[in-house]
């Protein structure tokens, strides 16, 4: 795409966050969260953390000391959760009787609700495998205290977040909020950052549709579970990308099998397969340079040096993908520094900030 292009999709992009902050309808949810101003956790005190989303779930204790959080022990565990039954249990059990406080990393749709000095989440529904119909419409973090105190007649807190959010609070761990944003570039798409000290929003950005959409894009649409939603990330998201080189292939008869995973669409972006091996490397950067108009779009409406804390194996690992949004970046916001990082056990470290 030319420069031309992708700076009028950054300004369009612009204007729906200048416009979505000023509480007009737009197609980014905006959905503005706000935290606890005080720590809930004293200092010297151990939480636990639990990273719930999919069939892994990650189980961490922390200890605040000062301004920083050490983590003490981890695991891992693959769960499935037939119920609502089944996950109450499950965090009542991983939750030992010397710790109070529990931070949630909630990997689902929520709607946040700030009440009682925490932030806890309504869940909006169920959209991976799991068992969770029953708490659809409940906030999360009180069911959970609800049912502890029943089981144990232990009291305890609870706050919740999604991942995006728990993303953009674990840069805390290193950077100041205000040059904080988070991005998740991987399966799926989405951005959050820091509209002041206590308040963030997550933008759901994969929603965003004032962009040029591609022949190949619209029939991943209409043939997509939900059709009409989601655009962007059906345009620049590993779950998507590959469905778009199937499509283009076919297009254009050559003879080649189809695949069926973007890590597969990856690998033959690094080989020398005539044709194939092009528009491999052609989907990954148009890919990177739409992600890069959002990000500079958001780097202009903040108007400052900005930290991305950046999460997805397509950024990492796909082919020249971080160096082209780097150079797309440069292009379209010259005069402000974008840097990327990655920061070790975020999705624990960003809920622990929920408490801390």
């Amino acid at each position: 795409m030319s420069i031309t292009q992708l700076k009028a999709i950054q300004q369009d992009f612009l204007q729906e966050l200048k416009d979505a902050y000023s509480d007009k309808k737009t197609s980014l949810p905006f959905i503005v969260h706000q935290i606890s101003s005080k720590p809930i956790i004293r200092d010297g005190e151990t939480l636990r953390s639990l990273v719930v989303g999919g069939t892994v779930t990650k189980i961490a204790n922390l200890k605040k000391s000062g301004d920083s959080i050490d983590v003490l022990g981890k695991k891992e565990q693959q769960v499935h959760f037939k119920n609502e039954e089944d996950f109450l249990a499950f965090v009542n059990n991983e939750l030992p009787d010397n710790i109070d406080v529990l931070a949630l990393n909630f990997a689902y749709p929520i709607q946040p609700v700030f009440e009682n000095g925490k932030l806890d989440g309504v869940l909006l529904a169920v959209t991976k495998e799991g068992g969770f119909h029953g708490l659809v419409g409940k906030k999360i973090g009180k069911e959970v205290e609800d049912y502890v105190l029943a089981k144990r007649n232990k009291k305890i807190k609870v706050a919740v977040a999604n991942d995006t959010i728990c993303l953009l609070l674990s840069g805390l761990t290193k950077y100041s909020f205000d040059n904080l944003a988070a991005g998740i570039v991987g399966t799926g798409f989405n951005i959050a950052f820091f509209l002041g000290q206590d308040r963030l929003v997550n933008l759901e950005s994969a929603n965003f549709d004032k962009f040029p959409q591609t022949k190949e894009g619209r029939i991943v649409d209409q043939e997509s579970t939900q059709p009409g939603k989601s655009l962007f990330e059906k345009e620049t998201a590993g779950a998507y990308l590959y469905k778009h080189f199937n499509l283009i292939i076919k297009n254009k008869n050559i003879d080649f099998p189809s695949i069926n995973s973007t890590e597969e669409l990856n690998s033959l972006s690094f080989e020398n397969i005539p044709q194939v091996s092009d528009i491999a490397k052609s989907l990954l950067k148009r890919s990177a340079q739409l992600v890069a108009c959002q990000i500079a779009g958001i780097t202009d409406f903040m108007n400052r040096r900005m930290v991305f804390n950046m999460e997805g194996s397509l950024f990492w690992k796909g082919n020249n993908y971080k160096e082209t949004v780097e150079k797309t970046v440069r292009q379209l916001v010259p005069n402000h520094k974008v840097e990327f990082v990655e920061i070790k056990d975020s999705g624990i470290l960003g809920a622990a900030k929920l408490v801390s």
